[in-house]
């Protein structure tokens, strides 16, 4: 090869370059291989180990398998947190419908209403074939118990003030709420729609707050005081008295002669 040949001379120059450069990668390659022949001699803590190709496959493995064991383990911690969360979170239901409606049987347009809602959710329980959604519970009669948890801890003068309902958790919904879960119950929610807009519903609020003030007045033909004494009177003519308890009854009785 002519060594005045300026293009002789880069062809050698290149062979030389690649020539260093594979000696330097063998090097190297070994460096590496001796290395991981030691990392793996004092992690398995014997003198006799197998071939760094064969270390590499059976880690890999190993990894794997413990990457699987600990992927399923969180999964089940997680999996025990959920529920128990749930199980924290979701109370017992206190009855199967959706909504408990505590109403006045004896106001007319109550009566009518509850009327009709109650059609109504039988006749989507039938049709669509699922349980019923409401649950009715009137005021005025004798078993009412505002202690029940089915009824909120609704008194019966505060029911009667306003319309009162409770939820299956026991959250109790008051005033024009009522009616827009209860039509929504039952298919026609889109007929209160107009009464959660921020520009009607402060209108809707005052209305049904006069309604509310003088229904039992128009409907009843009594005040709400009136009313809420009687119920108070007739429930403290049931609790004998404080004496009976114990076994004898100190009845006073008048000096006639």
């Amino acid at each position: 090869m002519i060594s005045n040949c300026r293009v002789c001379s880069l062809v050698v120059h290149k062979q030389r370059l690649l020539q260093k450069g594979t000696s330097k990668l063998h090097r190297t390659s070994t460096c590496i291989q001796v290395k991981s022949t030691n990392i793996i001699r004092s992690f398995a803590g014997s003198s006799h180990v197998q071939s760094p190709s064969t270390w590499s496959r059976h880690l890999t493995a190993e990894g794997l398998k413990a990457n699987y064991f600990i992927d399923n383990q969180k999964w089940q911690q997680s999996s025990s947190r959920r529920l128990s969360s749930s199980s924290t979170s979701s109370p017992e239901r206190l009855f199967p419908e959706e909504l408990n409606i505590l109403y006045d049987s004896k106001c007319n347009v109550c009566k009518l209403e509850m009327d009709f809602l109650a059609r109504r959710d039988a006749s989507r329980s039938v049709s669509l074939s699922q349980p019923r959604k409401l649950k009715l519970t009137d005021l005025e009669d004798e078993s009412y118990n505002p202690n029940d948890p089915t009824n909120g801890g609704v008194t019966y003068a505060k029911a009667m003030a306003s319309m009162h309902a409770v939820k299956p958790d026991g959250q109790v919904v008051e005033g024009v709420a009522v009616f827009s879960v209860a039509y929504d119950l039952v298919g026609l929610g889109w007929l209160f729609r107009f009464t959660e807009w921020p520009i009607t519903k402060p209108i809707v609020q005052f209305g049904y707050d006069v309604f509310a003030k003088y229904r039992t007045s128009v409907t009843r033909g009594s005040s709400l005081e009136s009313l809420v004494e009687a119920y108070e009177a007739r429930q403290a003519s049931k609790q004998p008295p404080e004496d009976c308890a114990t076994g004898t009854c100190n009845i006073p009785v008048s000096d006639k002669r």
